[in-house]
């Protein structure tokens, strides 16, 4: 007999086994039980005492011996609509403290301020939050935009990242290193971007949106570092506003 759907009911391989040999043997003891199902009798008791709770087996005691039954087959149903209830009524538990719990969340998420990022996937990670909430009513800021030393995933990443900046008609205020003129042509071209260039050359990029600040060290394998408090981003965008000033077109 395949056995599957009462595992997935929740009974265990032993609790199958009892219940099955005593729809099989009828009204018996223990130690005929272990024989049949193939049960260690250190075990029977506790198995036997778990399908009580669950309404699948009974016993009688007759002349000081205990004599087992196993209940009907559609007692199993009983079970099931039992375990539905229990299972509403756990649901309605958790909806009822699901604002605490998400109030939690929302402090632990304030407390982290800082991420950190490893390799070009990490990179990728770093910005997944900051791309869910682009809109057009915030501009995006990068400045130390260079080429790193993976060039091409480096350019392949940034290039990706202002496609979905111009799928959202953000402006963007960008300050090129010198050294990368040429290489993110189609930002550089953009009605979108705003561009300038400095002739100071760093591995590190820094962007900043809304309260996000990355910065993204570009060496061969990137070290991203992840930041969101409005504080810090304000800070970052002043020294923005700087270089801007320094910076030539």
């Amino acid at each position: 007999m395949d056995t599957k759907a009462l595992e997935r009911i929740g009974l265990t391989k032993s609790e199958i086994a009892v219940y099955l040999a005593l729809l099989k043997l009828g009204q018996t003891t223990a130690g005929k039980i272990v024989d049949e199902a193939k049960v260690t009798r250190s075990k029977i008791y506790d198995i036997l005492e778990r399908l009580k709770n669950k309404g699948l087996v009974s016993h009688i005691i007759r002349n000081a011996t205990k004599y087992f039954s196993a209940a009907s087959p559609k007692n199993i149903l009983e079970y099931l609509n039992e375990k539905e209830k229990e299972i509403e009524q756990e649901k309605k538990a958790v909806i009822d403290i699901l604002p605490l719990l998400l109030q939690q969340e929302t402090l632990a998420q304030n407390s982290k301020i800082a991420e950190i990022f490893i390799g070009f996937r990490g990179l990728e990670s770093a910005f997944t939050a900051m791309i869910k909430e682009f809109n057009s009513k915030d501009d995006y800021y990068a400045f130390g935009a260079g080429k790193g030393e993976n060039i091409k995933q480096v350019q392949q990443f940034f290039t990706k990242l202002h496609k979905k900046r111009t799928e959202n008609k953000i402006t963007s205020w960008i300050i090129f290193n010198e050294s990368s003129r040429g290489l993110f042509k189609s930002q550089e071209k953009s009605k979108y971007v705003k561009s300038r260039y400095l002739q100071h050359s760093t591995p590190t990029a820094i962007n900043i949106y809304k309260d996000y600040v990355i910065l993204a060290i570009l060496t061969e394998e990137p070290i991203t570092i992840l930041i969101k408090k409005q504080e810090v981003a304000n800070s970052f965008k002043e020294y923005f506003n700087t270089m801007w000033k320094q910076a030539k077109k």
